[in-house]
């Protein structure tokens, strides 16, 4: 897995010179066919790139101090819609939040909160949308990076929405 992660920085760094500024700037990425588009905690645009056997529905990334979200469509296409959603503003979170450069042992949880913050800000998630992932999470077993396993995650995010903490924009 490391080694993975590695050649994906090395491919990414190579050829980020090419991708054009409108991708660059986050422009036209579509989740569920919803635009998206995510600034990191120091007011810069993250890329988002579509990568398949990624081992997961997505990653936040840095390289050469360019903010990547990594998202496997693949993995993505298995999602109700809204999930998709989630998991995407939850790797957006990270950025926003600077946890590449400054992670802690509750990263996890905070991304969960911010996620489901932004989207009760934006009018995307009900609160029933937040149970109704209860499913799709049910079965996950937690992380070593602190994920929380379903259940648990779910009343965590469950929380977060019942005491939103206004977040920044993305």
């Amino acid at each position: 897995m490391v080694r993975l992660l590695t050649v994906m920085a090395l491919a990414i760094a190579l050829t980020a010179p090419s991708i054009n500024r409108a991708e660059a700037a986050g422009a036209g990425f579509r989740v569920a066919g919803r635009p998206m588009s995510c600034t990191d905690f120091r007011g810069r645009s993250v890329l988002a790139i579509k990568v398949s056997d990624l081992g997961d529905v997505g990653r936040a990334w840095v390289v050469n101090t360019v903010p990547y979200i990594l998202v496997d469509p693949e993995v993505m296409r298995t999602l109700p819609k809204l999930l998709q959603v989630f998991f995407y503003a939850h790797e957006c979170a990270h950025h926003a939040l600077g946890h590449w450069y400054n992670p802690s042992s509750d990263s996890e949880k905070e991304a969960d909160c911010w996620a489901i913050n932004y989207g009760r800000q934006e009018g995307i998630f009900r609160r029933q949308t937040v149970v109704d992932f209860e499913p799709w999470l049910a079965k996950t077993k937690g992380s070593v990076f602190g994920h929380l396993p379903g259940p648990e995650r779910i009343q965590h995010m469950l929380t977060c929405f019942d005491e939103p903490v206004e977040t920044a924009q993305q």
